[in-house]
C-alpha cells in the first residue's frame, strides 16, 4: 500500500476514530509528517493538536547505536532494545557526552515551533490521546512519547500509524491502549517510501497547521 501524501493517510486513518468525535481528545505528533498526518485526525474528530519534539541520542562515531530519545521537556527515554547490563556499560562510559548532547538537542528542538504548538502536560491530562505519526521504524519516538505521557496521567494512549514493520507495530500494541494502523509491509523500508509525495515539510506549515486546525474543524 502507497499513500498519495501524509494527509491522505491521516484521512484514512480519522476513519477508524471517529469514536472519539466529540470526546475528551487530544491529537500529539511526533514529527512533522506526524502533524500533517494529525491535522487531518483533528480536523475530523473536532480536537486539538499538538507536536512532542523528540530527538536520538547515538553513541558519538555510530549513529545506528541510539543510546535512547529525549523529548522537549529533558525527558529522557532509554533504548529499550539495549539490555540492561549493556546499557550500563554504554552509559559509564558515555554519560558525559549524553549529557552535553540533551544540552544540544534542546536546543535545536527550540528553534523547530514555538512554545505554544508544543505538548503541553496541562493541556492532554485526564484526555485520550492519540499519538499521530507518518510511520514508524523502529518506535523509539513511541517510547519516548508514551514515558512524556506516564507522567501526564491521560484517560488513554491511542497509537494512529499510518505504516511501520510489524514486529514494531506488535511491540507498541502491547504498550498503548488502542493500536490503529494501516499498512504492515513484508519488508520495510524507510518511512517516506511509502508515500509518492516525497516533500519535505516545511517547519512554519508545521506552526501554521497547529494553530489553525480548530478553525477547520468539519
Amino acid at each position: 500500500m502507497y499513500f498519495h501524501d501524509r494527509a491522505e493517510a491521516g484521512d484514512k486513518l480519522a476513519d477508524e476514530l471517529l469514536q472519539y468525535r466529540w470526546e475528551n481528545t487530544a491529537v500529539m505528533a511526533l514529527s512533522p509528517g506526524g502533524v500533517v498526518v494529525g491535522e487531518q485526525i483533528a480536523r475530523r474528530l473536532h480536537c486539538t493538536l499538538s507536536l512532542l519534539l523528540t530527538a536520538r541520542i547515538s553513541a558519538p562515531g555510530d549513529e545506528s547505536l541510539v543510546i535512547g530519545t529525549m523529548d522537549q521537556t529533558g525527558g529522557f527515554t532509554y533504548n529499550s532494545m539495549i539490555a540492561a547490563g549493556d546499557m550500563e556499560e554504554y552509559m559509564q562510559e558515555m554519560r558525559a557526552y549524553v549529557e552535553e548532547e540533551k544540552l544540544h538537542q534542546i536546543y535545536q528542538m527550540s528553534s523547530v515551533v514555538g512554545e505554544h504548538g508544543q505538548a503541553d502536560p496541562a493541556q492532554i491530562a485526564g484526555r485520550n490521546v492519540i499519538i499521530a505519526t507518518d510511520g514508524v521504524k523502529n518506535g523509539l519516538s513511541f517510547d519516548a512519547a508514551l514515558n512524556f505521557l506516564s507522567r501526564v496521567r491521560v484517560e488513554r494512549t491511542i497509537a494512529a500509524i499510518p505504516v511501520g514493520p510489524g514486529e514494531v507495530i506488535e511491540r507498541l500494541h502491547g504498550m498503548v491502549d488502542e493500536m490503529h494502523y494501516l499498512y504492515i509491509p513484508e519488508s520495510f523500508f524507510s518511512v517516506k517510501h511509502y508515500y509518492t509525495d516525497e516533500h519535505e515539510i516545511d517547519p512554519d506549515s508545521v506552526v501554521e497547521r497547529i494553530d489553525n486546525v480548530v478553525s477547520r474543524w468539519d
